[in-house]
């Protein structure tokens, strides 16, 4: 790093990559030159400048240079300075009034900036991204990149709640909202910039820019029992969201529904009690949804023996959500509060010390977006935030935001107590993919693990992407409608969910995509790191159902109606009506089919699933299909928009010439609506996509596993792997082949197969070694992989079974059972 000065001007240069070259000229001008990507960025204060000195130092982020000045603006004195670090892609902007000061003349004020095409920000409830939008006034970090996926991106750097960023016609400026007039005297704001060669590398250079200034201890993704165990949820979506055994009362509900899960052996670790815990509004009614807390305490009507004595019976950490303050709360008159939340930091401590007596490990502020928001100013947001932090890290509990706006998350880089976000509105499902992908992107940049709402466990995909957030996965099942099969490839005995290191997030290629609104498939990834043997894991699905015209089309309300019926009360069915499902058992829709010759046929189902209100928001419509009376596949039958929006779900089958029995039957769920059948020869209803094994982290060749399918290939080194992907999606892992030839891909029964709590180590020196933990409880794993020749395997702390290899696919897999006593087998695998 040098630093040279003319004669009232100054110059500083980082070295490195990260290479950055900034001036501040006499006339106050100044400028901001970058390297990889070359960027020019200029502007001016608008006034001269004085004292123009360069000092260095050391904060969070790395060592820097910095460039100070002073200057007047509207007759009040201004300290600035622009701070660059060697190494890193960061430049930090701030500015100092030494004076009370109307709000005007922000800084950074760019009158020179790249011109790139695409944009991104955030806005809203949950954080939800969008590309392209204007840019007036707009909160959190404002991305701009090119068609290649670099750019840069700026950012507040402190006063979250109200600082903004303007852009357009080629300017951009940095500062405080306008609907804040004065700034006291020392009133510093601060806003930083990155840059870089892909969106997702910016991002994190942002976020740790972020965490480093503030000196916030990024979590773990096991840092608490919320981030580290599956649990079970009563919010919104789930099956006893304000609903419960009539029989056992609410509480008596949930405690039999830990009692099934222990004695069905199914892993959870917490449980979360929504806002119908607590009484709300004027009458301190429980059932009061749309109110906000009377008093912020478990109704004695649903707890007669108390919180605490509930906690201790189902045995499990609660966590336990928070809404707004009601106007008819005795709170108005015992603390200081702003808008409809509480500031003052008595009321937390006490409600802090309350819960943590009564089991609560997580606290979940709800309503961040709307109700539960403070007036806004620079001070009571981060009053309401942080004397809530405080009180909880003095009760060594931690914080779920949830319906946070991009303040929030911002907000939450100065508390190490926000461990996790949620990044979708209620009840996750497949119209939220997306949502979810790009705002977990915004969560685990400032250091909070994302979490996507409650799920069922019968909906394969959507308790998958849950997992491959690496942060909360929870369930809200009726009793009895759990898929245990499903919980377990999430989760160890113990309820310890095996994820993988960081956040499943869209590819730089889907930023450019949607950007410039091509509704090509999303390509998203994320990976478990194990040094040179790190693996890689993929969800690709297409935005909608892609070449759908089947080569013959069977009406279902003229098949055999079992149950269903034919109706036509919503638009936009084929034929004279479709089939409507009326119970959740034995309703089946049956067709004859016939196909001119044998081989592969995909078997589109036209269905729609709607979302609206008045139902079961979320919910996937499982089927039964089955051909000719054989085993039958489960098919998701994913939500659509409305009753009147109609998606087709493919199922690929093998036909012999002639004619064949087509089955869709109810699982024990209610049915979609079905419109037709149709039959094509092929694969058909999928889209392309693509990915690099080198971009998620698998540089040489490749192992690519496709986990629905059971079936795999190999890519060579630097190579693209390309497949045709439905709206349902495709996973794959990823694998890299190590010096023994052998593509290992760990637990058979895990979706994160290779994640660190079950694969703890793992190296390829010629040999194959990987130690493989064990939770109480635990029975036998089944690890598998790729391999030219059959292989041998031994293990320590653990009993080896027979070796199974299938020469046509060159799969291999071996049951490792663990010693009495032990908690880890060490594994070898050698290729014969």
């Amino acid at each position: 790093m040098s630093v040279t000065f003319g004669a009232a001007s100054a110059s500083a240069e980082t070295s490195g990559t990260s290479k950055v070259t900034v001036k501040v000229e006499p006339d106050g001008s100044y400028s901001v030159d970058t390297h990889a990507p070359d960027y020019h960025f200029a502007g001016s204060v608008g006034a001269a400048a004085s004292n123009i000195k360069s000092s260095t130092g050391k904060d969070g982020v790395g060592t820097y240079r910095e460039i100070n000045f002073d200057y007047t603006a509207g007759g009040v004195a201004r300290s600035s300075g622009i701070r660059t670090y060697g190494g890193s892609p960061v430049v930090l902007f701030s500015t100092t009034y030494q004076q009370a000061s109307a709000n005007t003349a922000a800084f950074p004020s760019l009158t020179t900036v790249p011109a790139l095409p695409n944009n991104q920000t955030y806005n809203g409830c949950f954080g939800k991204h969008a590309f392209n939008q204007a840019v007036d006034e707009v909160f959190g970090p404002y991305l701009t990149f090119d068609d290649a996926g670099g750019g840069y991106l700026v950012s507040p750097a402190t006063n979250f709640s109200a600082a903004v960023t303007t852009a357009g016609n080629g300017k951009l400026t940095s500062g405080v909202s306008s609907k804040i007039g004065k700034l006291d005297a020392g009133f510093t704001q601060r806003t930083v910039l990155t840059f870089g060669r892909d969106v997702n590398d910016i991002y994190r250079d942002w976020g740790n820019a972020l965490t480093g200034l503030s000196g916030k201890h990024r979590p773990d993704q096991d840092a608490t029992n919320t981030l580290a165990k599956l649990g079970y949820w009563t919010d919104n979506g789930a099956k006893y969201y304000y609903k419960y055994d009539d029989k056992l009362g609410y509480t008596g509900t949930l405690q039999a529904v830990r009692k099934h899960w222990q004695d069905n052996g199914l892993p959870v670790g917490n449980m979360q009690l929504d806002s119908w815990f607590y009484p709300k509004g004027p009458n301190q009614d429980w059932k009061a949804v749309g109110d906000g807390a009377y008093r912020y305490e478990a109704d004695p009507k649903l707890f007669p023996q108390g919180m605490k004595d509930f906690q201790q019976d189902v045995g499990l950490p609660m966590i336990t959500h928070g809404r707004w303050i009601d106007p008819s709360s005795p709170y108005h008159q015992e603390y200081k509060m702003s808008g409809a939340v509480v500031t003052d930091p008595a009321y937390w401590n006490d409600r802090m010390s309350y819960l943590k007596q009564n089991g609560v490990q997580t606290y979940e502020q709800d309503w961040l977006c709307s109700h539960a928001q403070p007036d806004f100013n620079l001070t009571d947001r981060a009053d309401f935030l942080g004397n809530m932090a405080k009180s909880a890290a003095a009760n060594g509990m931690d914080i779920q935001y949830c319906m946070p706006l991009v303040q929030d998350f911002l907000q939450s880089t100065l508390y190490n107590e926000v461990t996790n976000t949620r990044v979708t509105d209620d009840r996750f499902e497949r119209t939220k993919w997306d949502r979810l992908l790009y705002t977990s992107r915004l969560a685990n940049a400032v250091g909070t693990w994302p979490f996507a709402d409650v799920a069922m466990s019968f909906e394969t995909r959507n308790l998958l992407l849950q997992n491959l957030t690496a942060g909360p996965v929870g369930v809200g099942d009726k009793i009895g409608e759990e898929n245990a099969d499903n919980l377990h490839r999430v989760a160890m005995a113990d309820g310890a969910i095996v994820k993988p290191d960081t956040p499943l997030v869209a590819d730089t290629a889907s930023y450019v995509r949607d950007a410039g609104g091509k509704q090509a498939p999303m390509v998203a990834t994320t990976a478990s790191r194990h040094g040179p043997m790190t693996a890689g894991y993929v969800y690709e699905y297409a935005r909608n159902s892609p070449d759908s015209e089947p080569d013959k089309v069977y009406e279902a309300e003229n098949a055999k109606l079992t149950g269903a019926v034919a109706a036509k009360d919503h638009k936009g069915y084929t034929g004279s009506g479709f089939a409507d499902f009326q119970h959740t058992d034995g309703d089946s829709v049956e067709w004859t089919v016939d196909v001119p010759k044998d081989g592969t046929y995909t078997l589109q189902f036209r269905f729609a699933n709607s979302t609206a209100a008045g139902r079961p928001t979320g919910d996937d419509r499982p089927m039964a299909v089955s051909v000719d009376g054989g085993t039958a596949s489960n098919e998701p039958f994913m939500p659509t928009a409305d009753w009147d929006s109609w998606e087709v779900q493919p199922v690929v089958v093998s036909l012999t010439a002639g004619k064949h029995t087509v089955r869709a039957a109810s699982t024990g769920h209610d049915g979609p609506n079905l419109d037709n059948l149709g039959v094509s020869a092929g694969v058909r209803s999928q889209a392309p996509a693509s990915f690099r094994p080198a971009d998620v982290g698998v540089p040489g060749q490749a192992y690519v596993y496709d986990y629905f399918a059971g079936t795999g290939h190999l890519v060579e080194a630097g190579g693209t792997d390309t497949a045709g992907v439905t709206r349902d999606g495709s996973f794959f892992q990823v694998v890299p082949v190590g010096k023994s030839g052998i593509g290992f891909l760990g637990d058979a029964g895990k979706y994160v197969s290779l994640g660190k709590q079950r694969i703890t180590e793992l190296s390829d020196d010629g040999t194959v070694h990987a130690s493989v933990a064990f939770s109480p409880g635990d029975g036998p794993v089944t690890l598998h992989g790729y391999s030219p020749s059959a292989v041998s395997v031994t293990a320590q702390g653990g009993q080896a079974g027979q070796v199974g290899y299938d020469p046509a696919t060159h799969l291999f897999s071996v049951q490792i059972t663990p010693d009495q006593g032990s908690k880890t087998a060490k594994v070898t695998i050698a290729a014969n």
